[in-house]
């Protein structure tokens, strides 16, 4: 075991004179990990200290935050020393590295985010063939690290969905199962103010440009 330096940001509502930068010296083991590095630390330093977890084996998406500047899961990233741990940017933080998802799928419920069926299955257990985006897309963790990532998207600007609203319409757009327009749907929540950049980072490595954003914008006529 040995001990390194990290810094850790820092957001409490309550307390803003206290916002910003924490250095911790922390003890860790040769393959210790970021969560198990802020685990440590708020069982030995600091209880205050707010991040989440879920499956600890990157499935869940819930660890996510910024690691030097880039969104990473927590509990597959290797600590290193000196390594910078801040949380998600352009969501609405509630403390440290912990911030509200709820108000995201409160504003996509609206659009009816499941599946529509026109019509019943003809045969029951259902045989579907899926194309290949659809099941691409369903790798996605909802971990948030693409509206993070993304130089449009701010969670106080509702003419703009962003990148993970946009993820969640092409999983259905692209299911045989869903009757809904979900590419009119996505005008309606402002891909026509999408920047078209490489902004959209996905750590599940989904290519939301190539089978998102820029499909989407073509049925628009935009391309």
């Amino acid at each position: 075991m040995k001990k390194i330096r990290v810094k850790i940001f820092r957001h409490d509502p309550e307390e803003t004179d206290k916002n910003g930068w924490q250095e911790f010296a922390v003890d860790v083991e040769e393959k210790s990990t970021v969560l198990e590095a802020l685990m440590r630390i708020y069982d030995t330093q600091d209880s205050s200290l707010a991040f989440n977890h879920g499956c600890r084996a990157g499935n869940c998406g819930l660890c996510a935050v910024n690691i030097n500047g880039h969104p990473r899961y927590a509990c597959t990233s290797k600590i290193t020393a000196n390594a910078d741990i801040s949380p998600l940017r352009h969501l609405p933080l509630i403390k440290d590295m912990v911030f509200d998802r709820a108000a995201f799928f409160r504003e996509l419920e609206k659009f009816r985010p499941y599946i529509v069926r026109k019509n019943e299955p003809e045969a029951e257990p259902e045989i579907l063939l899926q194309p290949l985006e659809h099941d691409r897309l369903m790798s996605c963790r909802e971990c948030f690290a693409c509206l993070s990532s993304c130089p449009r998207y701010d969670y106080r600007d509702k003419s703009f969905g962003g990148p993970l609203a946009f993820v969640k319409l092409a999983q259905l757009h692209y299911d045989v199962r869903d009757s809904l327009d979900r590419v009119s749907q996505s005008r309606e929540l402002g891909i026509l103010n999408c920047a078209d950049c490489a902004g959209c980072a996905c750590i599940s490595g989904i290519p939301i440009k190539r089978i998102v954003i820029r499909p989407f914008l073509a049925l628009l006529g935009k391309h």
